[in-house]
């Protein structure tokens, strides 16, 4: 079972062969299998109790090697099977290393080693209340050219929670504009708002100094944008697509993570700060999403002076990570 739905990681929902899996193992086929960009919901579980494995459908894994699939409609795209979830070992399944439920920590860090990922790691926030980790991960590659891993949890109550494969998990730490929208490098370069500054100003930090990765095609821009030489929107442009995830950065991903979206558990939220950092009163800053708010922040210019005093602000926000993880941060 393990191989076959290795094999089966990746296919689109429709695939002649992910519906025969799923008619002679006794899966529900969805009556609506596509999804919309309508909906606020782009992934669907498909769930069988009785074999014990779950399968997760997305329409967007946030990896270059599985590209939105465009339906027959305008606004509709075909899911894909990007993870699979074992609960229980009903199906008889063999896991590699001849793992299964009744392994314990230690015997587990035998064969896998080390957990690649702790609650902790994720937010404070997951921490037991006496200061304890609550899951530990394991997430090992299967197949690298095809981004698929598999793994497991083992929760704090000394049980493995699950078992999982498939494609390996991204979320954008900014995304510019929403390619199941239809959203392209043109409309964003075109916007006048808030979030395009501030996500501008960020990345030409993470550029200036020197956390972000380059490949053939980015190079010769991040160069010039260190240089001055060309703005960093032109960076997203040889990018070429409107998502920026922690690979794209060489170090201090989890910093940009817990700044960005606000994953610390100390409430530092970089659009807060920029926010606070310009707006001219008390009373915009405390309520920084109003309509008046909006407005001044969407016109603040993106030039030399103002973007020197974001990233006075973000090189005191990594120092202050790097030596308590924002527990000693204050509000602006």
């Amino acid at each position: 079972m393990f191989e076959t739905l290795a094999n089966l990681t990746g296919l689109r929902i429709d695939d002649s062969r992910m519906i025969e899996f799923m008619e002679k193992n006794g899966y529900k086929y969805p009556k609506k299998p596509f999804i919309s960009n309508r909906s606020t919901d782009t992934t669907y579980w498909v769930e069988n109790k009785k074999l014990g494995i779950d399968l997760l459908f997305s329409a967007q894994p946030y990896l270059e090697n599985y590209p939105l699939v465009q339906g027959e409609k305008k606004g509709v795209f075909i899911p894909m099977l990007t993870n699979i979830r074992w609960y229980n070992n009903k199906s008889g399944t063999e896991f590699p290393l001849s793992l299964d439920f009744n392994h314990k920590f230690e015997a587990l860090k035998e064969k896998l080693g080390e957990p690649t990922l702790k609650s902790s790691d994720i937010s404070p926030v997951w921490l037991n209340d006496d200061g304890s980790e609550s899951f530990y991960r394991w997430r090992i590659v299967l197949d690298n050219e095809k981004d698929i891993v598999w793994g497991l949890q083992f929760d704090d109550d000394q049980t493995i929670r699950d078992f999982m494969l498939g494609l390996k998990y991204e979320s954008p730490v900014f995304e510019l504009y929403y390619a199941m929208l239809y959203g392209k490098f043109e409309t964003f370069q075109a916007s006048q708002d808030n979030y395009k500054t501030t996500s501008l100003m960020f990345l030409q930090w993470a550029i200036e100094r020197e956390l972000v990765k380059t490949n053939d095609v980015t190079a010769a821009v991040t160069t010039a944008v260190k240089e001055g030489t060309s703005p960093v929107i032109e960076w997203v442009r040889v990018l070429n697509r409107g998502y920026i995830l922690d690979d794209d950065f060489t170090a201090e991903q989890r910093f940009i993570r817990a700044y960005v979206k606000n994953l610390s558990g100390h409430d530092i939220l970089y659009t807060r700060d920029f926010a606070h950092l310009f707006l001219e009163t008390a009373e915009l800053r405390e309520n920084y999403f109003s309509e008046a708010a909006r407005k001044q922040l969407n016109a603040i210019a993106y030039n030399e002076e103002n973007y020197g005093k974001v990233k006075s602000l973000i090189d005191k926000r990594l120092a202050e990570y790097q030596q308590h993880k924002f527990s000693q941060s204050k509000q602006l």
